[in-house]
């Protein structure tokens, strides 16, 4: 929530028609605009928003726009200015500098949606918290979550997402946050860093901004890049070392035990997440919680309800298959985890392994393709069904199918499937995969 003077203040913006003065929160996408919103007409690679300020103008209380040339007002509050974008990230710093509480940012290659959710459902069992929706995690999702901070907002659980240098500098330099959880240092976006020193460098932008890191203490190459640091570091993981650590972990078909140990609590956890990247998740998260105060009780009352992130990790079940559904986003760390889950949970099963291609990768895509192939081989997976073109380097090191789409593959699939197998389904968002699983569904 902002005022119109917030909005003036923070962006030197031109009131050229004046209605409500007090705003819900911003809003770019005029099909889930609220009447209390303010639009921000923003200019995309495909669309600029001032094709759609009258829209706009209808729906809401008013907008912000960089030209007003044949805008019919309607009585709306409209300020113009020179940039939108930049107005939008004006006003969230602005806002973030009178908010008196706290910051949780959340950054790392891997499992970052998954553990924002977890933080944000720990802390709100104390807190009344704001949380970054979805993976709405760059230079426009973060400013858009800021607007809607309120007089009792007491925390703030933002994801921070990169793919190049000086992303998230310039997402720390609207945020400011307090605390940084790292969850870990991996291929994702790597063509845009050129090389996993690269990557590291992206993420660890946050550190002059904080005086507490919570670090995944099992992934020594993040703990490589930690050193000179001079805040406070806690880490989480599975190694006795670990300032926060999951002991004596229990995989069962349907959930997960383990004990979570720190100097500051002890208690068991039960979840129905699968995977050992999910006990990293929960372990990071529950580091935070403890350390922010949430007691054990509230801790493991998310912990045994908080399912899956939709397309993160899903235990579906069809006909008598069961599919590990986790094709949000992949890389070749995220890939190799996945393929031991799908081992694990096999139990006597046919496994099948159906794989997208990895984007973002840049001069590594071959290489991390022929890898993947190697995987599939050494640990024995029945079927391989690849997606894409890139996927089929695997087929190098092991033998399969390829398609160019996930209808073809979904079609081959239904062939294929005798009704006891255990199915992972992953590859990058653009992949599209979960075209696989509604085909697969139409068939019950």
């Amino acid at each position: 929530m902002f005022t119109l003077d917030d909005l003036l203040i923070a962006t030197g913006g031109k009131l050229v028609s004046k209605g409500n003065e007090i705003f819900k929160e911003a809003s770019i996408d005029t099909r889930t605009i609220g009447e209390n919103d303010l639009f921000f007409a923003l200019k995309g690679s495909k669309k600029d928003g001032h094709e759609f300020v009258d829209e706009a103008l209808n729906k809401a209380s008013g907008a912000v726009v960089s030209k007003n040339e044949g805008i019919d007002f309607k009585n709306k509050t409209v300020v113009i200015v020179n940039d939108t974008l930049k107005s939008l990230q004006n006003l969230a710093g602005y806002l973030r500098k009178k908010f008196k509480g706290k910051i949780v940012a959340v950054v790392g290659s891997n499992g970052k949606t998954t553990t924002k959710e977890l933080i944000a459902s720990f802390l709100s069992k104390k807190y009344k918290i704001l949380k970054t929706e979805g993976n709405f995690n760059n230079n426009i999702g973060v400013p858009l979550c800021l607007s809607r901070i309120e007089n009792n907002t007491e925390i703030m659980v933002l994801e921070l997402g990169t793919n190049r240098h000086g992303d998230i500098k310039e997402l720390c330099d609207i945020v400011y946050p307090d605390y940084a959880l790292i969850t870990n240092i991996g291929y994702e976006h790597i063509e845009g860093f050129g090389s996993i020193q690269g990557v590291r460098e992206g993420e660890l932008e946050i550190l002059p901004y904080v005086k507490t890191v919570f670090a995944n203490g099992d992934d020594k190459f993040l703990l490589d890049g930690l050193k000179g640091y001079s805040g406070q570091i806690l880490t989480f993981g599975l190694s006795k070392e670990c300032d926060f650590r999951a002991e004596n972990i229990n995989f069962y078909n349907d959930h997960i035990e383990f004990d979570f140990y720190s100097d500051i609590a002890a208690f068991p956890v039960k979840t129905p997440l699968v995977g050992i990247y999910n006990i990293y998740n929960l372990t990071g998260a529950i580091a935070v919680a403890t350390f922010l105060g949430i007691s054990k009780c509230s801790i493991q009352q998310v912990t045994e309800s908080f399912t899956s992130v939709k397309m993160r990790g899903e235990i579906i079940k069809i006909n008598g298959v069961e599919i590990f559904f986790d094709a949000y986003n992949a890389n070749p760390s995220s890939m190799k985890v996945a393929l031991q889950e799908l081992i694990r949970r096999k139990k006597g099963r046919r496994t099948v392994a159906v794989l997208g291609d990895m984007l973002e990768l840049g001069e590594f895509t071959d290489l991390a393709h022929e890898e993947v192939g190697k995987w599939v081989n050494e640990m024995g997976i029945d079927i391989f069904i690849g997606v894409g073109k890139f996927i089929k380097n695997a087929l190098r090191y092991v033998n399969g199918y390829v398609f160019n789409d996930p209808i073809q593959a979904a079609e081959f699939l239904k062939k294929e499937l005798k009704g006891s197998e255990i199915i992972l389904i992953k590859g990058s968002r653009a992949m599209k995969l979960e075209k696989i699983l509604e085909i697969l569904k139409e068939g019950r």
